[in-house]
């Protein structure tokens, strides 16, 4: 578990890293993505003073928030230790790190590319497929069908009153979060994540903003209530 909480730690503390390249990168081909999003971060400096000192708390709001995430993926690679055997432990990890980088690009960028929700739905259905799971393929068949549904029916309704404001990407995120979590557990994020959204929303002041991280928050927590007690 030792060895175990150590890479997830050290992937962990590269989600900000990789997350920051996707703002310069797209759009782009997936081949072109991973070979540019992995990168050396650069530490510039300027002749300004006033500059380099914005430049040092910068660097310092970065290295605290790659630790936090390295402390997070620690924490989840050793539920995932704990709750999954064999193959499934390394499918619930690639989980995890794709849920996390999703979260931390759209915080970023306000956008969750492809490169990361085609590959977790993808994932969904060979986890479903391939591993003895609470969800049935059919289950996450429709869950995939309804996280669908319900992003096109929510643009739908929003248009009507203003400018839409879930994006295509929340609706393949949700779309591939349906095929992990089948139709109830979808359910329960969708309701989570808009909890977690409006109390952002409340202590920020604000009526917008990144839906990601809210859905991945509300996905992570209904992830390992369903897979840790064999159901909802």
């Amino acid at each position: 578990m030792f060895l175990t909480g150590i890479i997830g730690f050290l992937l962990g503390c590269l989600v900000p890293a990789i997350a920051s390249r996707f703002g310069k990168i797209l759009p782009a081909d997936p081949g072109l993505i991973l070979v540019q999003m992995w990168h050396k971060p650069v530490l510039t400096k300027s002749r300004n003073p006033k500059r380099n000192q914005q430049l040092k708390k910068m660097w310092q709001k970065f290295i605290v928030v790659s630790l936090l995430w390295g402390a997070f993926n620690a924490l989840c690679f050793i539920a995932n230790g704990i709750i999954f055997q064999g193959g499934a432990f390394f499918v619930g990890c690639a989980f995890v790190y794709m849920v996390s980088l999703l979260m931390s690009v759209d915080k970023m960028y306000y956008l969750l590319p492809d490169f990361f929700t085609i590959p977790l739905l993808v994932l969904g259905f060979t986890f479903v497929y391939c591993f003895k799971t609470p969800i049935t393929m059919e289950e996450a068949l429709i869950g995939a069908w309804y996280g669908y549904f319900v992003s096109v029916v929510s643009v739908v309704v929003m248009s009507f009153f203003k400018t839409a404001e879930f994006g295509a990407g929340d609706a393949k995120m949700l779309t591939a979060l349906g095929a992990w979590l089948g139709l109830v557990g979808l359910s329960i994020v969708i309701v989570l994540s808009f909890v977690f959204f409006s109390i952002e929303a409340l202590i920020l002041k604000r009526r917008s903003g990144a839906f990601g991280p809210a859905l991945g928050s509300a996905a992570l927590i209904v992830f390992y209530l369903l897979f840790s007690s064999g159901h909802l």
